[in-house]
């Protein structure tokens, strides 16, 4: 059953999180919305509107292209344009003194932007790929360019094969970034907290991780603004992450 955190016992939950030898992060949307980035699900997300997460299915690829670049292309610009809140420096800081102190905290977010590296993450999966790399659409091409920052408007052509180029972020229906999917599964497999902050427990990603998690027995903690989050949860910080974070992770840094 998930336990509510109150104030007062905000320095357990970063004792916890400083003592403990394996840490795995895995963020979500959340912990970009104080740059000024959107989210993806709930009341003005990205998926509210039903054409738009219609566009993200693989299965309209490659004729959904055009609309693809129309929709991605402007936002690498906008996303460069962000900067990371106290909720990215917070947990970078907390993986570069963990460390030092050899212990293991494995970043893996859901969220396609840069903000995590900028930073000063030293290590983080990308589950749903990056915004800032792009790849060719065309089945056994290969073709890969990262970084890759142009705001492209119409679907850029491969060097390789001459088909076009995409995105390089995972849409629905597509299996997640392999690196970054056996990287968390390897810092979760021996983790001894799981942290997650900033995901819906909506999004298959964050809910799969969790289970994991709860079956090799690690303390499972999230930090999520939300009145209920799922009860796999042992512990629930009711606080946006750029508030909670700072003061949760600071005992580790």
């Amino acid at each position: 059953m998930t336990r509510g955190v109150e104030e007062h016992e905000l320095a357990t939950v970063a004792s916890l999180l400083a003592d403990e030898q394996r840490v795995v992060v895995l963020s979500g949307a959340g912990v970009s919305a104080a740059s000024g980035l959107p989210t993806y699900r709930g009341a003005g997300g990205i998926y509210e509107n039903a054409d738009i997460a219609d566009l993200h299915h693989a299965s309209r690829l490659p004729d959904s292209l055009p609309e693809l670049w129309g929709f991605w292309g402007p936002r690498r610009q906008t996303i460069l344009d962000a900067q990371p809140n106290p909720a990215h420096l917070a947990i970078a800081a907390y993986q570069r003194a963990a460390a030092t102190d050899g212990r293991s905290v494995t970043l893996a977010t859901q969220n396609v932007d840069d903000l995590h590296e900028r930073a000063g993450s030293p290590q983080v999966a990308h589950l749903h790929g990056t915004l800032f790399a792009t790849r060719c659409a065309r089945p056994g091409c290969g073709f890969r360019r990262s970084p890759d920052t142009e705001p492209y408007a119409i679907p850029p052509t491969c060097p390789q094969c001459g088909g076009l180029l995409r995105p390089d972020v995972v849409l629905f229906g597509e299996r997640l970034d392999v690196e970054a999917e056996w990287e968390t599964r390897r810092g979760v497999r021996d983790a001894d907290v799981l942290l997650a902050v900033g995901t819906s427990g909506e999004v298959s990603t964050a809910a799969y991780y969790a289970r994991y998690a709860a079956d090799v027995g690690a303390v499972l903690v999230t930090v999520d603004p939300a009145p209920l989050v799922p009860e796999i949860y042992q512990l629930h910080v009711r606080m946006h992450a750029e508030l909670a974070l700072p003061r949760l992770l600071t005992a580790g840094a």
